[in-house]
Formats: C-alpha cells, sequence, structure tokens
C-alpha cells in the first residue's frame, strides 16, 4: 500500500506491542484522531487511559486524509431536508467547535504541524450543478453560516461555473498532529501500544478485550475508534448501516500560481485540490476518482487519470508520492457517535465521518467525553449510533441489496486457468476447482491467498491501484500477502495451502 505525504513527511514516535495482560478504567481501540483526541481530553480530567492501535499511531485514515480543516461539507441542504434546519445548524456548531477546538489545540500546546488558514471551497464546472450548489448555499445562509456566492473563480484555471466560499478554514498535516497530540498523552498518562490488534471481546463483570498476541485487557469502558466497528453492539449491524468508499490522492509538484485555499467538485469525477505550504515549498495536493471500495473500475490505472489532470490544469510534472485513503459514509450524511447501543452504555462508538474525519472525528472526541463525564451532550440526539431515520431510506436499502448481489455474483464468477506473469500483476485464479487471488511481486515472486472475506464472507476484488483485495460488501482490504488493512474484518486470509478462511462466527 502506498504511503501517503503526511507520513514520509513527519517523523513518528514508536510505540511498544502489547505483550501482557493489563486492567484499565478506559481502553481506546484505534489510534487516529477519534483515539487520541479521546485519550487526551480523558487523559486531562485524570481518567486512567489506555489506547490500543492495530497498525501505527495515525497510519490509518488520519495519516491519510486530505489534510482539511474545515466545516465545508457540503451536506447541509441534505441535512436540513431529512432533519429540518435546526438539526442541519447543530451539525455545523458541533464541526465549527472541533475546528475551533483543534486551531486553540495548536497553537496552545504550540504544536508544529504547518497549520494555516485558508478559504474552503465547494465549485462545479458543470451548469446542470448550479442548481443544486445555490440550494446548498441557501441552506448555509439560513443557518448563519459566514459563506459567499461566486459565478467563477479568479485564479484557478478551470471553467468554474459557480462556487461557496466558506472564510476562516484551517489545513495541516494531519500525521504531525496526531504524533504531537499522542506524546500530550503519554505525558498525562495515557499508556500506549501499537502493531496490537483486537480479535475479540467478552462481555463478563468488566468488557474482556482479547489481542491477536492473546493478551487481554480487562476494561470497564471501551470507545472504539477504529474507523469502523470491529465489535458490532448486539447485532446493531454497523456494516450495514454505512458504505466503504475510497479516493485516491497525489502530492505533485506546483509549477503554476494558484491562490492559497481548498477546492473541491460536486460533480463525478470528484476533483479536490489544494496548496499545502510547507515551510518555503509549495505542494499541490490533489484527488478524487471517489467509489464505493471493490467496486468500479479498480483495474484502470487511476492515478494515471490523475496525474494526467494535474498535469494539463495546474502544469503539474513530477509526482512526488499517490496514496488511497479509505472512508465510511452513512445514509443520512451525519455520522453515528456515541453508546454503540441502548444497553450498553460503557461502549462508545464513532464511525461514518463521510469523508470529513478530521472535524467530525474531534467532534467524536469531545462528544465521547461529555457522555463519560456528564452522562450527556447538546449533540447527543443528533449523532446517536442507533438513530432510526439513518437507515429508513432508500440508500440504505439499496446499498443492502447492492451487497446480496455481489455476494452471490462473487460466488459465480470464475477465475483464470494460469498464474499471472507479470511483475505488480493481480488476479484471481482457480486452483483444484477453489478460487483464490494470485499476485506476482515486483521482486516475482508469487502470493496466493484465500480470497473469501473473513467477516462476512463475500468474494474479494484486485486493486490493481494498491495491489490489494478489497471487498465490495463492507469495505474489508487486505494486502497481497492476506494482512488486513481495513475491517470490519478481524482475520487476516490464509494463504494458499494452509485451509480455508475463518468468517466471523459471531456475525453468522
Amino acid at each position: 500500500m502506498n504511503e501517503s505525504y503526511w507520513l514520509l513527511s513527519s517523523k513518528s514516535k514508536k510505540y511498544k506491542v502489547l505483550d501482557e495482560d493489563i486492567n484499565t478504567d478506559y481502553l481506546i481501540v484505534g489510534g487516529g484522531i477519534v483515539g487520541i483526541t479521546t485519550a487526551f481530553l480523558l487523559a486531562k480530567e485524570k481518567l486512567s487511559v489506555t489506547l490500543l492501535d492495530a497498525d501505527r499511531i495515525g497510519y490509518g485514515a488520519t495519516g491519510r486524509n486530505t489534510g482539511k480543516v474545515t466545516t465545508m461539507h457540503n451536506s447541509y441542504a441534505k441535512i436540513e431536508k431529512k432533519y429540518g434546519l435546526e438539526k442541519a445548524k447543530l451539525y455545523y456548531e458541533a464541526n465549527n467547535k472541533a475546528l475551533k477546538f483543534i486551531e486553540n489545540t495548536i497553537y496552545e500546546y504550540r504544536i508544529d504541524c504547518d497549520f494555516e488558514k485558508v478559504p474552503a471551497y465547494i465549485y462545479t464546472t458543470d451548469e446542470n450543478y448550479i442548481e443544486d450548489l445555490k440550494s446548498e448555499y441557501e441552506v448555509c445562509l439560513r443557518i448563519g453560516i459566514p459563506c459567499k456566492y461566486y459565478d467563477g473563480l479568479e485564479g484557478i484555471p478551470l471553467d468554474v461555473k459557480g462556487a461557496i466560499s466558506f472564510e476562516n478554514q484551517g489545513q495541516f498535516n494531519p500525521k504531525k498532529y496526531i504524533n504531537a497530540l499522542a506524546e500530550l498523552c503519554e505525558k498525562l498518562g495515557v499508556k500506549i501500544y501499537e502493531n496490537s490488534p483486537v480479535d475479540d471481546l467478552q462481555k463478563e463483570a468488566d468488557y474482556i478485550i482479547k489481542t491477536r498476541n492473546n493478551n487481554t485487557i480487562n476494561t470497564k469502558n471501551l470507545v472504539i475508534a477504529s474507523h469502523t466497528p470491529w465489535y458490532d453492539g448486539g447485532l446493531k449491524l454497523y456494516f450495514g448501516k454505512e458504505e466503504a468508499n475510497c479516493s485516491y490522492l497525489l502530492a505533485t509538484d506546483l509549477n503554476t500560481d494558484l491562490p492559497n485555499g481548498m477546492y473541491l467538485s460536486i460533480e463525478e469525477p470528484v476533483r479536490t485540490f489544494k496548496v499545502y505550504n510547507e515551510n518555503d515549498k509549495k505542494v499541490l495536493i490533489i484527488g478524487g476518482s471517489d467509489h464505493q471500495v471493490g467496486k468500479g473500475n479498480i483495474e484502470s490505472d487511476i492515478y494515471k487519470e490523475i496525474e494526467e489532470f494535474a498535469e494539463s490544469n495546474f502544469n503539474s510534472r513530477k509526482t512526488i508520492t499517490k496514496w488511497m485513503t479509505q472512508d465510511y459514509m452513512s445514509f443520512d450524511d451525519i455520522p453515528y457517535i456515541g453508546h454503540i447501543n441502548s444497553k450498553e452504555k460503557n461502549i462508545y462508538v464513532a464511525t461514518g465521518f463521510c469523508k470529513w474525519g478530521n472535524t467530525n472525528g474531534t467532534v467524536a472526541g469531545l462528544l465521547i467525553r461529555d457522555l463519560i463525564l456528564n452522562n450527556s451532550s447538546e449533540y447527543e440526539e443528533l449523532f446517536n449510533p442507533t438513530r432510526g431515520g439513518s437507515y429508513l431510506s432508500t440508500r440504505f436499502m439499496s446499498f443492502n441489496l447492492g451487497v446480496a448481489l455481489d455476494y452471490v455474483k462473487g460466488k459465480l464468477n470464475f477465475g483464470y486457468d494460469d498464474m499471472p506473469t507479470r511483475k505488480g500483476e493481480g488476479r484471481i485464479v482457480n486452483i483444484d476447482g477453489k478460487r483464490y487471488g494470485a499476485f506476482r511481486n515486483y521482486d516475482g515472486n508469487l502470493h496466493i491467498v484465500d480470497i473469501t472475506c473473513t467477516h462476512l464472507g463475500c468474494e474479494l476484488r484486485f486493486n490493481s491501484a494498491e495491489n490489494t483485495w478489497d471487498c465490495p460488501c463492507h469495505g474489508s482490504r487486505f494486502d497481497y500477502d492476506g494482512n488486513i488493512l481495513n475491517g470490519p474484518a478481524l482475520k487476516p486470509l490464509k494463504k494458499y495451502g494452509y485451509g480455508k478462511n475463518e468468517v466471523d462466527p459471531k456475525l453468522l
């Protein structure tokens, strides 16, 4: 899997692997912006906190996003239509509070993460989308959001037909921010462990969390901050209430004048771009080409398409690095944050950030802290994970019907009879009447894995842009050796000759 610009341009402290059984009052699973923010807030209240991550701190979605810190979410009209103006206003207020929290934390603790105040724009180059853009603008005005509408944008080498600007937004290096916040957590007494994936949860007097290394954590309270829940809260079926979506990003050289700002199109293919200032160096962060994980034309060269767009419009000639980011989308454009269900009040969840994880993830930390300390939050109802409105919709029904179809189609598809021969080539192959995933690595070695997803048994597809095996049902992703890159799957893929994959028995 490719590394993001943020990961390559930051130095990360290493935390040890959990190698013993421990007890803690508050266990947070997930070391991204949700987990680290929550740990920081709870530790400031002198609570006993342990944080666990399956990989390295900030190496998941947080270290792979666009680095935007903004309330410009292009979702206010949708929220207003479904829930009314007051709920849309509350959503804005929560994210604006998160933006200010990030900014104030950076200044208070002198965090060096290249934070910069810049405007954020949503725009269209297609006249067919102007009505949608104006509807969003009108709702933003009724909410009271400081914003402006433009018929075009000066200095942008695109034929912009309409745009909305949000002033005084922010951008930063999210990995540098998380690194600094994690070190503050450690100083406040938080115990942090990396490369310690969770394998199971058992409920006794407290919660017993088991890691893949067979160590256990006994905890009274659990915060699931792992991007998508690995524990489902008594068949609340979170994996069926959100869609896994991915985007592709490049960091390139910038050989043209471009106004400081963050830009996002509303039409497809989605295009996002911004100037990132690192000391005296200007970098163009550009991408888009969003699609559901495991679907779309994932055999095509998506990065090449973005490179061609960058070269033709911004005179970019050299790609510094390229990477994919994955997000989970709720069906009503509002994340799930709070108690995992109505009975287990000591388990908290945060997921479904709809591509706005830096602010929504910070909202999650603030909201969960308030629920723990005060047993209430002014935003509790809005983000309630068990709200009915999120899945009583045609989007929910359409998505889950598609999952059922993908499951059946995957079982009917046949693979190739011959192995991949080119280096960097992956394909589904038939071996003794069973499908496997085969990848020819760049060193010429062949890697063969069982490609039945260990979450619910869907058949995986090969993503040639990232050399990964992706699940079209619920978004689990695995590298070509079978290691988990994204959940909700908890178990890796088995290599050829080691038996069949184990599908999650609790869900079945």
